[in-house]
Protein backbone atom coordinates (compact mmCIF):
# COMPACT_ATOMS: atom_id res chain seq x y z
CA UNK A 1 0.00 0.00 0.00
CA UNK A 2 1.51 3.64 -0.80
CA UNK A 3 2.37 5.33 2.22
CA UNK A 4 1.06 8.71 2.61
CA UNK A 5 3.14 11.47 1.90
CA UNK A 6 2.04 15.06 2.70
CA UNK A 7 3.62 17.02 -0.33
CA UNK A 8 1.22 14.98 -2.46
CA UNK A 9 -1.44 16.16 -0.20
CA UNK A 10 -0.68 19.63 0.05
CA UNK A 11 -2.28 20.16 -3.90
CA UNK A 12 -5.22 18.89 -2.61
CA UNK A 13 -5.85 21.16 0.15
CA UNK A 14 -4.81 23.86 -1.24
CA UNK A 15 -7.69 23.38 -3.78
CA UNK A 16 -9.83 22.23 -0.90
CA UNK A 17 -9.13 25.57 0.83
CA UNK A 18 -9.38 27.77 -2.37
CA UNK A 19 -12.60 25.96 -2.76
CA UNK A 20 -13.85 26.85 0.74
CA UNK A 21 -12.63 30.93 0.12
CA UNK A 22 -15.44 30.81 -3.10
CA UNK A 23 -17.63 29.37 -1.07
CA UNK A 24 -17.59 32.39 1.64
CA UNK A 25 -17.11 34.89 -1.31
CA UNK A 26 -20.60 33.21 -2.75
CA UNK A 27 -22.72 34.23 0.06
CA UNK A 28 -25.35 36.66 -0.68
CA UNK A 29 -25.35 40.30 1.85
CA UNK A 30 -26.93 39.38 5.10
CA UNK A 31 -30.40 40.61 5.86
CA UNK A 32 -31.01 42.47 8.91
CA UNK A 33 -32.83 40.19 10.92
CA UNK A 34 -36.40 41.39 12.82
CA UNK A 35 -35.52 42.05 16.53
CA UNK A 36 -38.12 41.00 19.17
CA UNK A 37 -39.87 44.11 21.25
CA UNK A 38 -38.75 43.83 24.54
CA UNK A 39 -41.41 43.30 27.17
CA UNK A 40 -40.38 46.65 29.30
CA UNK A 41 -41.39 48.03 26.23
CA UNK A 42 -44.75 47.58 26.66
CA UNK A 43 -46.49 50.10 28.87
CA UNK A 44 -48.89 48.38 31.49
CA UNK A 45 -48.43 50.49 34.33
CA UNK A 46 -51.72 51.99 34.37
CA UNK A 47 -53.64 49.35 32.62
CA UNK A 48 -52.73 46.89 35.01
CA UNK A 49 -52.86 48.51 38.05
CA UNK A 50 -54.50 46.29 40.55
CA UNK A 51 -53.99 44.66 43.92
CA UNK A 52 -51.40 41.84 43.80
CA UNK A 53 -52.20 38.23 43.63
CA UNK A 54 -50.16 34.65 43.42
CA UNK A 55 -50.32 33.02 39.74
CA UNK A 56 -52.42 30.10 39.47
CA UNK A 57 -51.92 27.00 40.47
CA UNK A 58 -51.80 23.51 37.66
CA UNK A 59 -54.76 22.69 39.04
CA UNK A 60 -56.62 26.00 39.25
CA UNK A 61 -59.82 24.64 39.32
CA UNK A 62 -60.24 22.63 42.54
CA UNK A 63 -60.05 26.64 44.20
CA UNK A 64 -63.45 26.89 43.65
CA UNK A 65 -64.42 24.22 45.72
CA UNK A 66 -66.54 22.26 43.33
CA UNK A 67 -66.55 18.49 43.23
CA UNK A 68 -67.77 18.34 40.40
CA UNK A 69 -66.05 20.16 37.95
CA UNK A 70 -62.79 18.87 40.12
CA UNK A 71 -64.24 15.50 38.39
CA UNK A 72 -64.83 16.84 35.21
CA UNK A 73 -61.87 18.32 34.72
CA UNK A 74 -59.56 15.45 35.69
CA UNK A 75 -62.27 13.47 33.67
CA UNK A 76 -61.10 15.51 30.36
CA UNK A 77 -57.71 15.70 30.89
CA UNK A 78 -57.54 11.75 31.36
CA UNK A 79 -59.53 11.08 27.78
CA UNK A 80 -59.09 14.22 25.65
CA UNK A 81 -58.77 13.55 21.73
CA UNK A 82 -57.38 17.00 22.04
CA UNK A 83 -54.78 15.87 24.52
CA UNK A 84 -53.87 13.22 22.81
CA UNK A 85 -53.02 14.25 19.47
CA UNK A 86 -51.27 17.75 21.23
CA UNK A 87 -49.28 14.45 22.92
CA UNK A 88 -48.41 12.88 19.96
CA UNK A 89 -47.02 15.91 18.41
CA UNK A 90 -45.11 16.00 20.87
CA UNK A 91 -43.64 12.83 20.78
CA UNK A 92 -42.95 13.12 16.93
CA UNK A 93 -41.32 16.50 17.29
CA UNK A 94 -39.22 14.87 20.16
CA UNK A 95 -38.01 12.27 17.51
CA UNK A 96 -37.16 14.65 15.20
CA UNK A 97 -34.71 16.18 17.72
CA UNK A 98 -32.87 12.29 17.74
CA UNK A 99 -32.69 12.46 14.13
CA UNK A 100 -31.37 15.80 13.78
CA UNK A 101 -28.58 14.69 15.96
CA UNK A 102 -27.52 11.37 14.41
CA UNK A 103 -26.77 13.11 11.14
CA UNK A 104 -23.71 13.81 13.84
CA UNK A 105 -22.60 10.57 14.44
CA UNK A 106 -20.21 8.07 12.40
CA UNK A 107 -22.82 5.17 10.45
CA UNK A 108 -21.66 1.99 9.43
CA UNK A 109 -23.38 -0.84 7.84
CA UNK A 110 -23.03 -4.43 7.52
CA UNK A 111 -23.08 -4.93 3.81
CA UNK A 112 -22.71 -8.62 1.97
CA UNK A 113 -23.64 -9.99 -1.86
CA UNK A 114 -23.05 -13.23 -3.63
CA UNK A 115 -23.55 -13.99 -7.73
CA UNK A 116 -22.69 -15.93 -10.56
CA UNK A 117 -20.61 -13.79 -12.78
CA UNK A 118 -19.34 -14.05 -16.02
CA UNK A 119 -16.53 -11.77 -17.57
CA UNK A 120 -16.29 -10.87 -21.18
CA UNK A 121 -13.11 -12.24 -23.59
CA UNK A 122 -13.27 -9.31 -25.34
CA UNK A 123 -13.11 -6.46 -22.93
CA UNK A 124 -9.40 -5.60 -23.73
CA UNK A 125 -7.86 -8.18 -21.31
CA UNK A 126 -6.15 -11.49 -22.85
CA UNK A 127 -8.47 -14.05 -22.65
CA UNK A 128 -5.75 -16.17 -20.77
CA UNK A 129 -6.21 -13.95 -17.58
CA UNK A 130 -10.22 -14.19 -18.09
CA UNK A 131 -11.84 -16.69 -15.72
CA UNK A 132 -13.40 -18.94 -17.68
CA UNK A 133 -17.18 -19.74 -17.86
CA UNK A 134 -19.63 -18.41 -14.39
CA UNK A 135 -17.66 -18.33 -11.48
CA UNK A 136 -19.17 -17.52 -7.91
CA UNK A 137 -18.20 -14.28 -6.56
CA UNK A 138 -18.72 -12.36 -2.81
CA UNK A 139 -18.63 -9.57 -0.87
CA UNK A 140 -18.65 -8.73 2.94
CA UNK A 141 -17.67 -5.13 4.56
CA UNK A 142 -18.55 -2.75 6.84
CA UNK A 143 -18.88 -0.01 5.66
CA UNK A 144 -18.75 3.54 7.75
CA UNK A 145 -18.95 7.22 7.01
CA UNK A 146 -19.19 10.36 9.12
CA UNK A 147 -19.59 13.93 7.92
CA UNK A 148 -17.23 16.84 9.82
CA UNK A 149 -19.60 19.63 10.62
CA UNK A 150 -17.11 22.26 10.37
CA UNK A 151 -19.38 24.58 9.38
CA UNK A 152 -22.41 24.09 12.56
CA UNK A 153 -24.83 22.86 9.62
CA UNK A 154 -25.78 19.34 11.64
CA UNK A 155 -25.46 21.62 15.24
CA UNK A 156 -28.22 23.87 13.71
CA UNK A 157 -30.50 21.11 12.72
CA UNK A 158 -30.02 20.11 16.25
CA UNK A 159 -30.69 23.34 18.13
CA UNK A 160 -33.74 23.89 15.71
CA UNK A 161 -35.57 20.19 16.16
CA UNK A 162 -34.64 20.84 20.15
CA UNK A 163 -36.41 24.13 19.62
CA UNK A 164 -39.41 23.16 17.75
CA UNK A 165 -39.87 20.22 20.45
CA UNK A 166 -39.97 22.55 23.48
CA UNK A 167 -42.41 24.73 21.11
CA UNK A 168 -43.99 21.16 20.25
CA UNK A 169 -44.25 20.65 24.47
CA UNK A 170 -46.02 24.16 24.53
CA UNK A 171 -48.53 23.57 22.51
CA UNK A 172 -49.23 20.40 24.07
CA UNK A 173 -49.87 22.69 27.88
CA UNK A 174 -51.63 25.45 25.87
CA UNK A 175 -54.06 22.24 24.58
CA UNK A 176 -54.50 21.64 28.42
CA UNK A 177 -55.25 25.31 29.12
CA UNK A 178 -57.45 25.67 26.01
CA UNK A 179 -59.83 22.07 27.25
CA UNK A 180 -59.59 23.01 31.28
CA UNK A 181 -60.54 26.85 30.64
CA UNK A 182 -63.64 25.60 28.03
CA UNK A 183 -64.70 23.10 30.61
CA UNK A 184 -64.55 25.82 33.54
CA UNK A 185 -66.11 28.77 31.31
CA UNK A 186 -68.80 26.04 30.09
CA UNK A 187 -69.40 24.99 33.86
CA UNK A 188 -70.13 28.70 34.36
CA UNK A 189 -72.50 29.06 31.93
CA UNK A 190 -74.44 25.93 33.20
CA UNK A 191 -74.28 28.11 36.31
CA UNK A 192 -75.55 31.22 34.77
CA UNK A 193 -78.22 29.33 32.98
CA UNK A 194 -79.42 27.97 36.49
CA UNK A 195 -79.64 31.39 38.03
CA UNK A 196 -81.77 32.82 34.68
CA UNK A 197 -83.79 29.69 35.50
CA UNK A 198 -84.38 30.47 38.94
CA UNK A 199 -85.81 34.04 38.23
CA UNK A 200 -87.96 32.80 35.37
CA UNK A 201 -89.17 30.14 38.13
CA UNK A 202 -89.81 33.31 39.79
CA UNK A 203 -91.56 34.90 36.94
CA UNK A 204 -94.02 32.25 36.79
CA UNK A 205 -95.40 32.75 40.39
CA UNK A 206 -95.44 36.33 40.07
CA UNK A 207 -97.60 36.96 37.21
CA UNK A 208 -99.83 33.93 38.30
CA UNK A 209 -100.24 35.76 41.69
CA UNK A 210 -100.68 39.52 39.54
CA UNK A 211 -103.35 36.89 37.01
CA UNK A 212 -104.86 35.91 40.66
CA UNK A 213 -105.59 39.46 41.63
CA UNK A 214 -107.29 40.67 37.96
CA UNK A 215 -109.39 37.71 38.08
CA UNK A 216 -110.76 38.54 41.59
CA UNK A 217 -111.01 42.74 40.90
CA UNK A 218 -113.37 40.95 37.48
CA UNK A 219 -114.92 38.89 40.01
CA UNK A 220 -115.81 41.91 42.02
CA UNK A 221 -116.96 43.80 38.66
CA UNK A 222 -113.36 46.18 39.58
CA UNK A 223 -111.75 45.55 36.03
CA UNK A 224 -113.00 44.26 32.61
CA UNK A 225 -112.50 41.22 30.74
CA UNK A 226 -109.53 42.95 28.74
CA UNK A 227 -107.56 43.38 31.90
CA UNK A 228 -108.20 39.57 32.75
CA UNK A 229 -107.00 38.39 29.36
CA UNK A 230 -104.08 40.33 29.23
CA UNK A 231 -103.15 38.70 32.88
CA UNK A 232 -103.91 35.26 31.87
CA UNK A 233 -101.22 35.70 29.24
CA UNK A 234 -98.23 36.19 31.90
CA UNK A 235 -97.80 32.79 33.20
CA UNK A 236 -97.76 31.25 30.29
CA UNK A 237 -95.19 33.65 28.62
CA UNK A 238 -92.93 32.78 31.60
CA UNK A 239 -93.82 29.36 31.21
CA UNK A 240 -91.98 29.50 27.69
CA UNK A 241 -89.17 31.44 28.85
CA UNK A 242 -88.64 28.82 31.46
CA UNK A 243 -88.76 25.51 28.72
CA UNK A 244 -86.04 27.79 26.43
CA UNK A 245 -84.01 28.12 29.63
CA UNK A 246 -83.77 24.69 30.31
CA UNK A 247 -83.22 23.69 26.43
CA UNK A 248 -79.99 25.92 26.95
CA UNK A 249 -79.46 23.64 30.30
CA UNK A 250 -79.53 20.50 28.22
CA UNK A 251 -77.84 21.73 25.37
CA UNK A 252 -75.22 23.37 27.82
CA UNK A 253 -74.94 19.91 29.46
CA UNK A 254 -74.43 17.94 25.92
CA UNK A 255 -71.30 20.58 25.51
CA UNK A 256 -69.52 19.42 28.90
CA UNK A 257 -69.91 15.89 28.19
CA UNK A 258 -68.35 16.54 24.90
CA UNK A 259 -65.74 18.53 26.30
CA UNK A 260 -64.51 15.31 28.57
CA UNK A 261 -64.66 12.93 25.50
CA UNK A 262 -67.68 11.21 26.62
CA UNK A 263 -71.20 10.52 24.92
CA UNK A 264 -74.36 12.69 25.29
CA UNK A 265 -75.95 10.98 28.05
CA UNK A 266 -72.64 11.96 30.19
CA UNK A 267 -74.42 15.38 30.34
CA UNK A 268 -77.77 14.15 32.18
CA UNK A 269 -75.59 13.10 35.58
CA UNK A 270 -74.58 16.56 35.53
CA UNK A 271 -76.48 18.46 37.76
CA UNK A 272 -76.30 22.44 39.22
CA UNK A 273 -73.03 23.48 40.37
CA UNK A 274 -72.76 24.51 43.67
CA UNK A 275 -71.72 28.33 45.03
CA UNK A 276 -68.44 28.82 43.84
CA UNK A 277 -65.84 30.55 45.93
CA UNK A 278 -64.37 33.36 43.71
CA UNK A 279 -60.96 34.83 45.19
CA UNK A 280 -60.53 38.20 45.17
CA UNK A 281 -59.16 40.12 42.18
CA UNK A 282 -55.93 40.75 41.55
CA UNK A 283 -52.53 40.26 39.43
CA UNK A 284 -48.86 39.10 39.72
CA UNK A 285 -45.95 41.06 40.18
CA UNK A 286 -43.92 41.82 37.26
CA UNK A 287 -46.53 41.79 34.47
CA UNK A 288 -45.55 41.77 31.29
CA UNK A 289 -42.18 40.38 31.78
CA UNK A 290 -43.30 37.43 34.16
CA UNK A 291 -45.96 37.00 31.94
CA UNK A 292 -43.49 35.68 28.69
CA UNK A 293 -42.88 32.42 30.52
CA UNK A 294 -46.26 31.52 31.96
CA UNK A 295 -48.45 31.88 28.83
CA UNK A 296 -47.91 28.45 26.57
CA UNK A 297 -49.04 29.92 23.89
CA UNK A 298 -45.73 32.78 24.08
CA UNK A 299 -43.49 30.34 25.00
CA UNK A 300 -44.82 28.05 21.77
CA UNK A 301 -43.51 31.30 19.76
CA UNK A 302 -40.54 32.29 21.51
CA UNK A 303 -39.42 28.68 20.63
CA UNK A 304 -40.80 28.76 17.19
CA UNK A 305 -38.70 31.99 16.67
CA UNK A 306 -35.56 30.36 18.31
CA UNK A 307 -35.90 27.44 15.57
CA UNK A 308 -35.92 29.59 12.99
CA UNK A 309 -33.17 31.66 13.73
CA UNK A 310 -31.14 28.30 13.99
CA UNK A 311 -32.72 27.37 10.57
CA UNK A 312 -31.38 30.35 8.99
CA UNK A 313 -27.68 29.32 10.37
CA UNK A 314 -28.63 25.98 9.00
CA UNK A 315 -29.22 27.36 5.29
CA UNK A 316 -25.86 29.41 5.54
CA UNK A 317 -24.07 26.42 6.28
CA UNK A 318 -25.01 24.97 3.18
CA UNK A 319 -22.98 27.40 1.34
CA UNK A 320 -19.72 25.64 2.79
CA UNK A 321 -18.28 22.36 1.16
CA UNK A 322 -19.40 19.48 2.95
CA UNK A 323 -16.43 17.49 3.87
CA UNK A 324 -17.29 13.43 4.88
CA UNK A 325 -14.89 10.88 5.94
CA UNK A 326 -15.60 8.04 4.57
CA UNK A 327 -14.62 4.29 4.00
CA UNK A 328 -14.76 0.72 4.36
CA UNK A 329 -13.40 -2.76 5.73
CA UNK A 330 -13.84 -6.34 4.77
CA UNK A 331 -13.47 -9.23 2.41
CA UNK A 332 -13.82 -9.92 -1.42
CA UNK A 333 -13.06 -12.61 -3.79
CA UNK A 334 -13.84 -14.56 -6.85
CA UNK A 335 -14.80 -17.79 -5.31
CA UNK A 336 -16.67 -18.15 -2.20
CA UNK A 337 -14.68 -20.37 -0.80
CA UNK A 338 -11.61 -18.04 -0.35
CA UNK A 339 -13.52 -15.44 0.80
CA UNK A 340 -12.43 -15.78 4.23
CA UNK A 341 -8.57 -17.12 2.60
CA UNK A 342 -5.70 -15.17 3.35
CA UNK A 343 -5.27 -12.00 0.18
CA UNK A 344 -9.18 -11.62 0.35
CA UNK A 345 -9.34 -8.76 2.75
CA UNK A 346 -10.14 -5.07 1.24
CA UNK A 347 -10.31 -1.57 2.86
CA UNK A 348 -10.50 1.86 1.92
CA UNK A 349 -10.39 5.20 4.20
CA UNK A 350 -10.08 8.90 3.46
CA UNK A 351 -11.68 12.01 3.44
CA UNK A 352 -14.58 13.44 0.38
CA UNK A 353 -15.27 16.79 -0.10
CA UNK A 354 -18.28 18.25 -1.67
CA UNK A 355 -18.72 21.71 -3.00
CA UNK A 356 -21.97 23.65 -4.31
CA UNK A 357 -20.56 25.73 -7.42
CA UNK A 358 -23.60 26.00 -9.62
CA UNK A 359 -27.05 25.65 -7.64
CA UNK A 360 -29.43 27.73 -10.22
CA UNK A 361 -29.80 30.06 -6.87
CA UNK A 362 -31.10 27.37 -4.83
CA UNK A 363 -28.89 27.83 -2.13
CA UNK A 364 -29.74 31.76 -1.67
CA UNK A 365 -33.40 31.25 -2.00
CA UNK A 366 -33.27 28.66 0.17
CA UNK A 367 -31.42 31.56 2.93
CA UNK A 368 -33.59 34.16 2.02
CA UNK A 369 -36.65 31.92 2.89
CA UNK A 370 -35.02 30.99 5.92
CA UNK A 371 -34.53 34.51 6.66
CA UNK A 372 -38.33 35.23 5.95
CA UNK A 373 -39.40 32.32 8.47
CA UNK A 374 -37.06 33.78 11.05
CA UNK A 375 -38.54 37.46 10.90
CA UNK A 376 -42.30 35.80 10.22
CA UNK A 377 -41.79 34.02 13.72
CA UNK A 378 -40.03 37.08 15.36
CA UNK A 379 -43.51 39.44 14.61
CA UNK A 380 -45.75 35.91 15.19
CA UNK A 381 -43.87 36.06 18.95
CA UNK A 382 -44.44 39.83 19.45
CA UNK A 383 -48.33 39.13 17.84
CA UNK A 384 -48.40 36.31 20.74
CA UNK A 385 -47.21 38.40 23.58
CA UNK A 386 -49.38 41.71 22.44
CA UNK A 387 -52.51 39.57 22.78
CA UNK A 388 -51.98 37.72 25.80
CA UNK A 389 -51.49 41.04 27.07
CA UNK A 390 -54.58 42.59 25.88
CA UNK A 391 -56.39 39.79 27.37
CA UNK A 392 -55.13 40.34 30.74
CA UNK A 393 -56.26 44.38 30.00
CA UNK A 394 -59.63 42.99 28.64
CA UNK A 395 -60.45 40.98 32.22
CA UNK A 396 -58.72 43.99 34.26
CA UNK A 397 -61.08 46.26 32.60
CA UNK A 398 -64.08 44.25 33.30
CA UNK A 399 -63.46 43.36 36.74
CA UNK A 400 -63.19 46.55 37.75
CA UNK A 401 -66.26 47.96 36.06
CA UNK A 402 -68.21 44.97 37.59
CA UNK A 403 -68.14 45.63 41.22
CA UNK A 404 -69.66 48.93 40.53
CA UNK A 405 -72.37 47.62 37.82
CA UNK A 406 -73.11 44.63 40.70
CA UNK A 407 -73.83 47.22 43.25
CA UNK A 408 -75.72 49.53 41.37
CA UNK A 409 -77.64 46.77 39.45
CA UNK A 410 -79.05 45.32 42.93
CA UNK A 411 -79.59 49.22 44.03
CA UNK A 412 -81.51 49.18 40.85
CA UNK A 413 -83.64 46.05 41.73
CA UNK A 414 -84.37 46.93 45.08
CA UNK A 415 -86.10 50.39 43.64
CA UNK A 416 -87.80 48.33 41.07
CA UNK A 417 -89.34 45.67 43.83
CA UNK A 418 -89.98 49.15 45.80
CA UNK A 419 -92.13 50.26 42.93
CA UNK A 420 -94.12 46.90 42.16
CA UNK A 421 -95.13 46.55 45.83
CA UNK A 422 -96.47 50.23 45.76
CA UNK A 423 -97.79 49.43 42.43
CA UNK A 424 -99.84 46.42 43.56
CA UNK A 425 -100.89 47.69 46.58
CA UNK A 426 -102.24 51.24 44.36
CA UNK A 427 -103.79 48.82 42.42
CA UNK A 428 -105.91 46.63 45.26
CA UNK A 429 -107.07 49.78 46.43
CA UNK A 430 -108.45 50.94 43.19
CA UNK A 431 -105.93 54.07 42.99
CA UNK A 432 -103.85 53.07 39.42
CA UNK A 433 -104.78 50.99 36.02
CA UNK A 434 -103.44 47.00 35.31
CA UNK A 435 -100.76 48.86 32.93
CA UNK A 436 -98.86 50.59 36.07
CA UNK A 437 -98.69 46.98 37.58
CA UNK A 438 -97.39 45.24 34.40
CA UNK A 439 -94.97 48.02 33.66
CA UNK A 440 -93.61 47.85 37.39
CA UNK A 441 -93.65 43.57 37.24
CA UNK A 442 -91.80 43.94 33.92
CA UNK A 443 -89.12 45.81 35.50
CA UNK A 444 -88.91 44.20 38.39
CA UNK A 445 -88.20 40.72 36.33
CA UNK A 446 -85.87 42.22 33.99
CA UNK A 447 -83.38 43.76 36.65
CA UNK A 448 -83.83 40.17 38.30
CA UNK A 449 -81.99 39.07 34.96
CA UNK A 450 -79.67 41.39 34.95
CA UNK A 451 -78.29 40.83 38.35
CA UNK A 452 -78.81 37.40 38.32
CA UNK A 453 -75.87 37.22 35.03
CA UNK A 454 -73.73 39.74 37.07
CA UNK A 455 -73.92 37.95 39.85
CA UNK A 456 -72.60 34.94 37.44
CA UNK A 457 -70.39 36.89 35.19
CA UNK A 458 -67.77 37.24 38.34
CA UNK A 459 -67.21 33.37 38.11
CA UNK A 460 -66.67 33.67 34.12
CA UNK A 461 -64.01 36.34 34.54
CA UNK A 462 -62.13 34.86 37.08
CA UNK A 463 -61.93 32.06 34.50
CA UNK A 464 -60.66 34.12 32.03
CA UNK A 465 -58.32 35.89 34.02
CA UNK A 466 -56.56 32.16 34.84
CA UNK A 467 -56.69 31.60 31.00
CA UNK A 468 -55.05 35.01 30.33
CA UNK A 469 -52.53 34.26 32.94
CA UNK A 470 -51.60 30.90 31.65
CA UNK A 471 -52.99 28.85 33.80
CA UNK A 472 -50.60 27.92 36.17
CA UNK A 473 -48.36 26.97 33.29
CA UNK A 474 -44.20 27.32 34.27
CA UNK A 475 -42.50 25.91 31.40
CA UNK A 476 -40.16 28.74 30.25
Amino acid sequence: MPSFSPRRSVPFFAAASALVLAACASLPPAQPARVAKAPQAYETAQTLAAPTADWPADAWWTAYGDAQLNALEDEALKGSPTLAAAEARLRRAQSLVAQAKSADLPRVSLGASAAESKQSYNAGIPPAFVPQGYNDIGRLALDFSWELDFWGKNRAAVAAATSEAKAAQADAAQARLTLSTAIASTYAELSRLYAQRDVADQAVRLRQQTSDLVSRRVANGLDTKAESEQAAAGPPASKAELSAIDEQIALTRNALAALVGAGPDRGLAITRPANVSIKPFGLPENLPASLIGRRPDVVAAKWRAEAATSRTKQAKAAFYPDINLSGFVGAQSLYLDKLFSSGSDIGQVGPALSLPIFEGGRLRAGLRGAEADRDAAVASYDGALTQALREVADVTASEKALNSRLADARLALAANENAYRIARLRYEGQLSTYQSVLLAEQSVLTQRRVVADLESRAFALDIALVRALGGGFTGA
